[in-house]
C-alpha cells in the first residue's frame, strides 16, 4: 500500500451546494491511469454513446461532459454513497473551503426567482469598491457567457483566482437595458472556521464553534483557547453542531489541544489492519479545563472523532442530539482537469472502539430544538450545557 500525502475526514456541510463533495473522509492520492484494455462488457458504453450520437434529438453534450457522466455513472454502480467522482468546479471550491481562504471578489452569487444568476456583495470587499451592488444580474466572466444550465459553483469557479490578478464581469443593473462592464482585483478573502465569546465571566464559562476543520482551525482554536484564558474562562462549551468535517489532521490537532497524550481515533481498513493516530504532545490551558461538546445531527465524520475522542477519554460530556455516523475514510485520486476520484478504504472508529459509521455518537445528555425554539432565538441545548459546566445536574 503505497503511503498518501494528507488525510480528510469530512460529512455533511451546511451548504447544500457542497454536499455530494464533503461526503467522507479523505487520503489525497497520486494520479492514477486506466488500463487500455477494458473488458467486453464495457463495449457496451461505447455502443451507446454511438447510438445516443446518432440518434437523439437534442443537443449532443461535449465530449468532456460525456466522459464526466460516464465517470458519474460508473461510480454510482458501487453502490456507496461516499465513493464519488467530483467534476472540477466543486472540487475546487472544496480545496478553498478547507484552506480557509480563496482569491475571489467578495461576493455572493444566487439565482433570482427568475432564474438569472445575481450577486450579494460583501461590505469594502473587491467587488462593492468596484461598483458592483446587491441584485446586480451577472452576464459574462472574462467574456465566458452565464448560461441557464451553469451552477453557481460554475460561475463561482470561473470568478476565483490568485489574489492580486483581475476578473472581468459584465452585468445588468434594472431597470437599465444595457449591459455594463467592470474589471474586479481579486484579493485574499478569508473565511474564520472557529468564533469564541466569554458567555458567563463569574462562573469561568467560554464558548468556541468550530464549523470545519480546514487547515487554519487548529491555529485559530489556539488562538481562541489564549483569548478566553486571558479572560479567566476555565470552563468550556465546543460547539460542534452542524460541522460535517474535514482534515483528519486539523482533527487531531484540536482533539490535541483539550487531551493530554493517548489515542484520538483508529483506523481500520480492509482485512482488520489498525492503526492507532495519537494525539499531540503539546501542552495548552484548556487541557485542565471542565468540557462540554455540543452536538446533533450535523455533527459528522471528523467532528465526530474529536467528539468521540473526548467523550472515550472522559474529557467531555456530550450534550445534544445523536450524531449523524459517518465514519469512513475516502482514498482521494486528483485528475489534471482538477477533478477527483474518492473511493472508500476504510473506517474509523473512536479510543474505545466505538463505531461512528453508521451508528453515530449518542450524547450523553440528550437535548432537543424545537421549530418553536428556532422560531423564537432559544437554544436549549447552549442553555443546557452552561448549566452542566456550573454544576446545575
Amino acid at each position: 500500500m503505497r503511503q498518501f500525502g494528507r488525510a480528510v475526514l469530512t460529512g455533511l456541510l451546511v451548504m447544500a451546494a457542497l454536499a455530494a463533495v464533503f461526503g467522507g473522509g479523505y487520503y489525497f492520492g497520486q494520479q492514477q491511469t486506466a488500463s487500455a484494455d477494458a473488458p467486453d462488457a464495457f463495449n457496451r458504453l461505447w455502443t451507446v454513446r454511438s447510438m445516443l450520437e446518432r440518434s437523439f434529438i437534442g443537443d449532443i453534450p461535449s465530449e468532456q461532459k460525456q466522459a464526466w457522466g460516464a465517470a458519474h455513472g460508473l461510480v454510482a454502480a458501487y453502490g456507496d454513497p461516499y465513493t464519488i467522482f467530483v467534476e472540477p468546479a466543486p472540487r475546487e471550491m472544496e480545496r478553498d473551503e478547507l484552506a480557509g481562504h480563496f482569491g475571489g471578489i467578495g461576493a455572493y452569487l444566487g439565482r433570482d426567482d427568475q432564474g438569472r444568476m445575481v450577486i450579494t456583495v460583501m461590505r469594502d470587499r473587491p467587488a462593492a469598491k468596484a461598483g458592483l451592488q446587491d441584485n446586480d444580474i451577472l452576464l459574462a466572466i472574462d467574456d465566458q457567457q452565464i448560461t441557464p444550465e451553469m451552477t453557481v459553483e460554475e460561475t463561482v469557479a470561473l470568478i476565483r483566482g490568485e489574489a492580486g490578478t483581475s476578473v472581468r464581469i459584465a452585468y445588468l443593473r434594472p431597470p437599465a437595458t444595457e449591459p455594463a462592464n467592470v474589471e474586479v482585483k481579486r484579493e485574499r478573502i478569508e473565511t474564520p472556521s472557529v468564533e469564541w465569546r466569554v458567555l458567563d465571566k463569574d462562573a469561568g464559562v467560554g464558548y468556541a464553534r468550530i464549523a470545519i476543520f480546514g487547515e487554519r482551525t487548529a491555529d485559530e482554536l489556539r488562538t481562541g483557547i489564549e483569548e478566553l484564558n486571558r479572560e479567566g474562562i476555565t470552563r468550556l462549551v465546543v460547539d460542534l453542531r452542524g460541522n460535517g468535517g474535514g482534515l483528519v489532521d486539523a482533527a487531531i490537532s484540536i482533539a490535541s489541544q483539550f487531551l493530554r497524550g493517548g489515542d484520538v481515533l483508529r483506523e481500520v481498513k480492509r482485512g482488520g489492519q489498525e492503526r492507532f493516530y495519537p494525539a499531540a504532545d503539546v501542552r495548552g490551558p484548556a487541557q485542565d479545563w471542565e468540557l462540554v461538546v455540543l452536538v446533533d445531527g450535523g455533527t459528522a465524520s471528523a467532528s465526530e472523532i474529536v467528539a468521540g475522542a473526548l467523550q472515550d477519554r472522559g474529557r467531555a460530556t456530550l450534550v445534544g442530539d445523536k450524531t449523524y455516523g459517518k465514519g469512513s475514510v475516502q482514498e482521494v485520486h486528483e485528475f489534471p482537469d482538477g477533478a477527483s476520484l474518492h473511493v472508500t478504504v476504510a473506517r474509523w472508529l473512536t479510543p474505545g472502539r466505538h463505531q461512528i459509521d453508521g451508528s453515530g455518537l449518542e450524547p450523553d445528555v440528550a437535548v432537543g430544538i424545537s421549530e418553536d425554539d428556532r422560531n423564537n432565538g432559544r437554544d436549549p441545548q447552549l442553555d443546557r450545557a452552561v448549566a452542566w459546566l456550573k454544576g446545575e445536574r
